[in-house]
C-alpha cells in the first residue's frame, strides 16, 4: 500500500531540511509525497493562522506548493483545498533548522504544522535538528532512512503528534534514539535596546542561550548526550489532576455583583 505523506515546516520551500525530507521519501516506491510549505521563514510564528489578509497557493508542479501564510495556513490549505480529495496518511513537518524541545515547542511553527495536522486527525510528526545552522544532514539523513518507519508505524491516538530532535551530529556518533518527556529552558538577555539611526529607541526580541535543564531523561538531556529524543504532545491541553482539585471553583444560580 502506498502512503500519501504531507510535508510542510516554518523555514520555508527552499529550506534544505524540507528539500532533504522530500528527497528522501520520493525514492521510495510505497510513499507519494506533496509539499505545501510556507512561501517565506516563518520560525516562531506558534500556531497562528492569517486572517486579516487573503492568502495565495504558488504551484511549482511536482506536487509541490508555497502558501503566501503561517505553517498552520499551510497545513489548513493543504488539508481543505489542495488535498481535499485526496487526504493524506500522515503529516510529517520539517526537517527545521534548530531545535524544537522544552518549551519552545509553544512557540514552533514547525511543531504548529504538526499539531495543524493532528487537529484534522491525521498522525502528524514534528521533526527538527538542533542547530541553526546544521554541519552534519548526514546524521539526520541516517535518521530519516533508518528510523522513518518506526514513526509511521507508531499507533498513534487521534490528537497527538510526535516531536523528534535529532542532535548536529555526524550519524556515526549519534548513540541511539531515546523516548523522553519535554524538559525545560530559560533565555537570556531576551530583550535588547537599540536606536534607529534617527535616534529612536527600539527594542529587539532575541536572547542568549538557551540554558538547558539537565534533567535526566528529558528531550534536551537525551540530545545534548547524543541522542535523538522522541517526544509525544497532544493537541488536548487540559491538566487533568487541576481539573479535579479546583472543583471547588464550581458555581451554581446568577452570578453575583
Amino acid at each position: 500500500m502506498t502512503r500519501h505523506i504531507l510535508l510542510s515546516n516554518d523555514d520555508g520551500l527552499d529550506a534544505f531540511g524540507l528539500n532533504l525530507l522530500a528527497r528522501v521519501l520520493d525514492e521510495r516506491d510505497d510513499i507519494r509525497v506533496t509539499v505545501v510549505a510556507p512561501a517565506d521563514q516563518q520560525s516562531a510564528t506558534s500556531h497562528s493562522l492569517t486572517l486579516r489578509d487573503p492568502l495565495r497557493i504558488i504551484d511549482y508542479g511536482d506536487n509541490r506548493y508555497a502558501v503566501t501564510g503561517t505553517p498552520t495556513d499551510s497545513v489548513l490549505v493543504a488539508c481543505e483545498h489542495i488535498l481535499k480529495n485526496d487526504p493524506p496518511d500522515a503529516v510529517i513537518s520539517g526537517v527545521n533548522h534548530g531545535a524544537n524541545m522544552a518549551q519552545d515547542v509553544t512557540y514552533s511553527g514547525t511543531v504548529a504544522a504538526a499539531l495543524e495536522g493532528a487537529i484534522f486527525g491525521v498522525p502528524s510528526y514534528a521533526i527538527s535538528c538542533t542547530s541553526h545552522r546544521p554541519e552534519h544532514w548526514d546524521g539526520v539523513e541516517a535518521f530519516l532512512r533508518g528510523h522513518i518507519d518506526d514513526l509511521l508505524d507508531q499507533d498513534i491516538p487521534r490528537g497527538c503528534l510526535i516531536n523528534v530532535n535529532i542532535p548536529d551530529l555526524p550519524a556515526g556518533k549519534i548513540r541511539g534514539v531515546r523516548v523522553g518527556p519535554l524538559g525545560s529552558r530559560k533565555y537570556h538577555d531576551v530583550i535588547t535596546e537599540q536606536l534607529d539611526p534617527r535616534g529612536n529607541p527600539y527594542i529587539w526580541i532575541g536572547g542568549n542561550g538557551p540554558t538547558w535543564d539537565s534533567t535526566p531523561g528529558t528531550d534536551a538531556t537525551l540530545n545534548h548526550e547524543g541522542y535523538v529524543a522522541i517526544t509525544p504532545l497532544r493537541v488536548d491541553l487540559t491538566h487533568e489532576s487541576v481539573l479535579t482539585e479546583i472543583e471547588g471553583l464550581n458555581h451554581e444560580g446568577p452570578l453575583k455583583r
